[in-house]
C-alpha cells in the first residue's frame, strides 16, 4: 500500500536544472574558468558541498558560502520570474491530496527556493519538505528520504521508506532513494543524463501528463 509520494525538485517536479546550468556556468566564466559538459553533468543533483568543490576545481576562488549564496540567489531570482513545473505533475500533486496521500518535497536546495515552490504548488500538495538547510546527511545518503518518512508517521528507516514512492531523476536522488527502500520512479524528460537502464529505479516516466494516483499506487 502507498503510504505516501516523495519528490525531488529539480529536474524532477520543476525544470529548474536550466537555471542552475546558467548560474554555474555564468560564475565559472566570469572567474576565468573553464566550463564543459563533463562538469554540467557531474553537478547534477549534486549537493552544495560536491557542487562548490566541483566548481573551486574549475577556477572559482570563492569561499563555498558565497559560491552556494550567489548560485542559490540567481536561481531564487528565475524561479520567482518563470517556475517550470515538469509537464503533468500538477494534476498529480493534485490528485494526491484529494485522495489524501501525503507528499514531502525532499530536496538539497535551499530553503527559499523550497519555500517559493511550496508556495506555488496547488493548494494542500505537500504536508512538508526537507531541504538542504536541515541537519540531515544529504543524498546520495538515504537520510532524507529517512527524515521524510518520519513526517508522515511512518518509521526513520528502510521498513518506513519502503511503504512510499520516490520520483528522482539524478544519480545522488536515485541512489538516497534506492538505499532508503522506497520503490523508485526516475524522471528522464528534463534530465541531464538518462538513468532509466542504470538500476537504480524500478520504473521510469518522461513526464507525469496521463498518470493517475492508481498507476502510482500499481508501481508498489
Amino acid at each position: 500500500m502507498m503510504k505516501a509520494v516523495f519528490f525531488d525538485l529539480d529536474g524532477t517536479l520543476i525544470d529548474s536544472d536550466p537555471y542552475w546550468v546558467r548560474s554555474q556556468e555564468t560564475l565559472v566564466r566570469s572567474c576565468g574558468g573553464e566550463w564543459s559538459d563533463t562538469l554540467a553533468d557531474a553537478l547534477q543533483g549534486a549537493a552544495f558541498p560536491e557542487t562548490v568543490r566541483l566548481l573551486r576545481g574549475a577556477g572559482v576562488d570563492w569561499d563555498g558560502d558565497a559560491i552556494v549564496r550567489h548560485l542559490s540567489d540567481e536561481v531564487l531570482r528565475m524561479e520567482k520570474e518563470r517556475l517550470p513545473w515538469i509537464e503533468g505533475v500538477r494534476d498529480v500533486l493534485s490528485g494526491l491530496a484529494a485522495a489524501h496521500v501525503p507528499a514531502v518535497l525532499v530536496t538539497g536546495s535551499p530553503r527559499e527556493i523550497v519555500e517559493n515552490v511550496m508556495a506555488q504548488a496547488p493548494k494542500g500538495a505537500f504536508v512538508g519538505y526537507v531541504c538542504g538547510n536541515d541537519d540531515v546527511t544529504p543524498k546520495p545518503d538515504p537520510a532524507p528520504y529517512w527524515r521524510a518518512a518520519s513526517m508522515v508517521g511512518l518509521p526513520a528507516d528502510a521498513s518506513g521508506a519502503g511503504q512510499c514512492l520516490v520520483f528522482e531523476d539524478s544519480k545522488p536522488g536515485l541512489t538516497a532513494a534506492r538505499a532508503s527502500g522506497a520503490t523508485v520512479v526516475a524522471v528522464t524528460g528534463h534530465a541531464r543524463v538518462d538513468m532509466s537502464d542504470s538500476g537504480l529505479c524500478d520504473e521510469a516516466i518522461v513526464d507525469y501528463r496521463g498518470l493517475t494516483i492508481a498507476d502510482l499506487a500499481g508501481w508498489m
